[in-house]
């Protein structure tokens, strides 16, 4: 329910924008519902789930893409999405990855056993507003390049596995730098397959931490 009122806030954000009637019937607006894989160190995930990389997680995020051409070369980009990851960790790899938050600290982690284990939940709810320069390469292929910015909210809970006490955490809203390249095909008449490469900054303008994503969606013009 949280998640479903999450996208409804964003589609709400998008509706204030003031679209005029004149964009939905030149088809200059497209939705697109998308999924995406991040990852802080690779989109490939881990083969192995004994390492350290075990405190990187993969995560799948679905969401919904509106796309407004502004130009025949400019188009706003407003998306939302959510996320979430549920796995057992050693406590050596409850870390956060992108060096936000303190675990050992906010959830009284066992650091003497370094092989105690617990039941790590988080849910991530997005939403990002981009800005891209969009060529076209005839009738049926265009490009995209560009940046914007993406607020993230993380829901957390860690719960000992020994003692079945959870400690949950809200992280407050921040915000991110992403750099986004891509490009969309034209399937048929009002229908395209869109494939993007995001590039999240968590510390703009230093490179690391930072956060990989693939977003593969299918558009409808509008």
């Amino acid at each position: 329910m949280r998640s479903a009122n999450f996208l409804k806030t964003v589609l709400l954000g998008a509706a204030t924008l003031g679209f005029s009637s004149q964009a939905f019937a030149a088809g200059r607006l497209s939705v697109v519902p998308y999924a995406s894989m991040s990852s802080t160190k690779s989109i490939k995930p881990s083969e192995s789930k004994d390492s350290t990389e075990e405190s990187v997680n993969q995560r799948t995020t679905y969401g919904l893409k509106i796309d407004i051409r502004l130009f025949s070369l400019l188009t706003f980009s407003l998306q939302g999405g959510t996320n979430a990851v549920d796995k057992t960790k050693k406590q050596s790899a409850v870390r956060d990855e992108f060096k936000e938050i303190n675990f050992e600290k906010d959830f009284n982690l066992d650091t003497a056993n370094p092989t105690h284990q617990y039941r790590y939940q988080e849910e991530q709810r997005l939403a990002t507003a981009k800005l891209l320069i969009t060529p076209r390469l005839g009738s049926f292929l265009w490009l995209k390049a560009g940046g914007g910015v993406r607020a993230r909210q993380r829901l957390i809970g860690v719960t000992d596995k020994v003692s079945n006490v959870k400690i949950s955490l809200v992280d407050p809203i921040r915000y991110h730098a992403v750099a986004t390249g891509g490009l969309g095909v034209r399937l048929f008449k009002g229908v395209s397959a869109q494939a993007e490469y995001n590039f999240t900054f968590i510390k703009f303008p230093e490179t690391e931490p930072h956060e990989q994503e693939v977003l593969i969606g299918f558009g409808v013009s509008i």
